[in-house]
């Protein structure tokens, strides 16, 4: 039985995204206006929902279309003519045995054509079946470019779907963990795109940093970097509002015809800080621990959901946490300790002086990039992203969440309890702040 709620490739109630001017920001709404369409947004902020979209749309209506995830261990070259090998069946009952001896004959040179672009070796220390094996692969020298094999398979794609008047979709997803080399080879391939005749379409999704390692990696290697952002239609997957959110929460419970109330939803949608994959995260803890309570969805109900989700949301946060820099841990603190309205960051910068205001607008690009905070509209003001993961840095550095702790009567939900209360141990590397009247300790 399929979840109330859906899952994230197939939302029960999914939302039309729009971006600032009101317009859909989804392919199969809104035609693309470039050759190349990026959608850009935090984790989990539906990217991916947007290419599955635009890979139903390529089904539904009959054209070619290889949808590849980036790797930092495989070429982006390998997985495309793997794609393309797999869907030789289907392209054969469409256009006919004839009509396919070109690209079957262009696949096989590209495949070999990639082995051979590769130098590898091996070192094997020890005796079977305990051994020690160290291997190293490089380009072979004087190969051909991954982004010329790129262009040849999207030439031979759009020449054969030509002939029947359809356009080729061409899709990478996960592009933040893309190799410098992948992605000077996507900019290649999107200026040969822009050139072309044929309607070739390259569809990508990455993080808020994509368009800015796409604009590194062009000027490293291929000397387009000025020209990347006039070639790409950039469509954002930003936070959405309550107000769009709510159906996504309310319409699934509706028709599972379980009774909710407009503080519960208003409580799940703010916990949610726009996320749609935590509001169903939340809906669902919710939805278990209703049961079979008639008065279904209640504040209590919601507020134990939130505590839950938050409760088992801790390792993720730790991890983030861990990940994080001095800089960027410090900046999260700040950010986390000014609450739901954020941190300035002009006054930030100012405060940091002429000599470090550098490290601090990198600690919050890489934050910005990894989704943990965001920008207000002016991107004049940072916010924690997760509203989770605000109260587990406050809870973190010494603060009291009065709202922590909360379960429903009689369960056996766990409690959220500070961790690591009181002060820590000052040094060198840690400065301490104030705090209404907690006194805490950020560790740099």
């Amino acid at each position: 039985m399929d979840p109330i709620f859906g899952t994230p490739q197939r939302p029960a109630s999914p939302v039309t995204r729009i971006d600032g001017s009101g317009r859909p920001i989804s392919l199969d709404l809104r035609a693309p206006e470039r050759n190349t369409v990026l959608f850009t947004g935090g984790p989990g902020m539906g990217k991916s929902f947007e290419l599955e979209k635009v890979q139903d749309l390529a089904r539904a209506q009959g054209w070619p279309c290889l949808k590849v995830d980036a790797s930092p261990r495989e070429p982006l070259e390998s997985r495309f003519v793997r794609a393309a090998t797999r869907g030789l069946g289907g392209l054969r009952k469409q256009y006919g045995y004839l009509a396919l001896r070109k690209l079957k004959k262009t696949i096989k040179n590209l495949t070999q054509r990639s082995r051979n672009q590769q130098n590898g070796a091996e070192v094997r220390v020890g005796v079977a079946p305990v051994q020690l094996i160290a291997k190293r692969q490089w380009d072979a020298p004087g190969g051909t470019g991954l982004g010329s094999t790129l262009e040849e398979l999207a030439t031979e794609l759009g020449d054969l779907a030509g002939k029947k008047g359809k356009p080729v979709v061409l899709m990478v997803d996960n592009l933040d963990v893309a190799s410098e080399r992948d992605l000077a080879a996507l900019t290649e391939l999107s200026t040969h795109l822009d050139r072309g005749r044929s309607p070739v379409y390259l569809v990508a999704a990455g993080s808020e940093m994509a368009m800015t390692r796409l604009m590194a990696a062009s000027g490293g290697h291929s000397g387009v970097a000025t020209n990347a952002t006039s070639r790409y239609d950039v469509r954002v997957c930003r936070p959405l509002t309550g107000d769009e959110l709510r159906p996504t929460l309310t319409e699934p419970l509706r028709q599972a015809g379980i009774a909710h109330g407009p503080e519960a939803v208003d409580q799940l949608l703010k916990a949610s800080g726009g996320h749609p994959g935590r509001l169903r995260d939340l809906s669902e803890k919710a939805v278990d621990l209703i049961g079979n309570r008639p008065d279904g969805l209640t504040p209590d109900v919601a507020k134990a959901a939130i505590a839950q989700v938050n409760a088992d949301s801790r390792v993720v946060y730790q991890a983030d946490w861990n990940s994080c820099s001095g800089a960027e841990k410090e900046l999260l603190a700040k950010t986390a300790g000014r609450g739901a309205r954020g941190l300035s960051m002009p006054a930030e910068t100012q405060a940091a002086g002429p000599g470090n205001w550098p490290a601090v607008d990198s600690a919050r690009q890489m934050l910005l990039a990894r989704g943990l905070v965001r920008e207000n509209a002016g991107g004049d003001r940072i916010t924690i992203a997760d509203p989770g993961l605000r109260e587990w840095v406050e809870m973190r550095l010494g603060q009291t969440a009065a709202t922590a702790g909360v379960a429903l009567p009689g369960s056996a939900a766990p409690a959220i309890t500070a961790e690591g209360a009181g002060r820590h141990a000052e040094g060198v590397g840690t400065y301490t702040r104030q705090v209404g009247q907690s006194t805490f300790t950020v560790n740099r």
